[in-house]
């Protein structure tokens, strides 16, 4: 039978054992269901949810590249983009992005973390007088914020929360505000030390079955950041 009809089977009859006072199957029978139909996330959590049973958490963010990200990333020449999980945790760049986020081969891979760069940064920066960044980085705190409630046995996403309310206490105070925040583009204005100031839209994207973000620097056309991405494109592909 073929997964997503059987998933659907199963449901159905869940649902009526619920309905009618019937068998009500014991949380091991639907985990052992879910793994042997092979139920994506979301489909499992259905599963659990119509037979009047919370859903186990997840373990963690899923930390795989799919490779057809991996090749949109690589089709990206001229457009900097890097994909991270649900904690921002950088899991894949393409060759403009280095210019951004640096050699991640030489970067340890817990300080592959976007967040965790952000709040490393001194009060001094200028960055916390922009706006603009300002709202990037208060969507940041409440991406991070739901995926600390989607994966409460992450030891990774844990620490992370447990050091900055220890080190930052810009992001406790946006932590406490419990804020949802709805995710725009943000325009960036970047000082850039090698191609001079940068503006572009930094326009995060949502992979729903990875729950992963692909964020990507789109620049106007025809500006002089679009101008400087192509030659670095060119210098990188030459």
């Amino acid at each position: 039978m073929h997964a997503h009809l059987g998933a659907l089977f199963c449901c159905a009859e869940a649902a009526v054992a619920v309905q009618v006072g019937g068998p009500h199957p014991s949380r091991q029978v639907l985990a052992s269901l879910a793994r042997a139909l092979l139920l994506s996330r979301d489909e499992r959590e259905y599963l659990f949810r119509v037979a009047g049973e919370n859903p186990p958490p997840t373990r963690g963010p899923s930390r795989a590249v799919p490779s057809g990200l991996r090749h949109l990333l690589d089709a990206m020449t001229e457009t900097p983009a890097y994909l991270v999980d649900a904690a921002y945790h950088v899991l894949a760049c393409n060759r403009l992005a280095t210019y951004f986020v640096g050699d991640l081969s030489t970067v340890p891979d817990a300080d592959r973390n976007m967040i965790r760069w952000t709040y490393r940064q001194p009060v001094t920066s200028g960055h916390w007088n922009d706006a603009e960044i300002l709202r990037f980085v208060r969507g940041t705190v409440a991406d991070l914020r739901a995926a600390y409630g989607r994966y409460p046995a992450d030891p990774a996403i844990r620490e992370l929360v447990t050091e900055l309310l220890g080190t930052s206490p810009r992001f406790a105070q946006l932590w406490a505000e419990h804020d949802v925040a709805e995710r725009r583009p943000v325009v960036k204005r970047v000082p850039h030390p090698g191609l001079g100031p940068l503006e572009f839209e930094c326009r995060v994207l949502h992979v729903q079955e990875t729950d992963q973000r692909l964020i990507v620097y789109v620049p106007e056309p025809g500006s002089p950041t679009q101008a400087a991405f192509h030659r670095i494109a060119q210098r990188v592909c030459s």
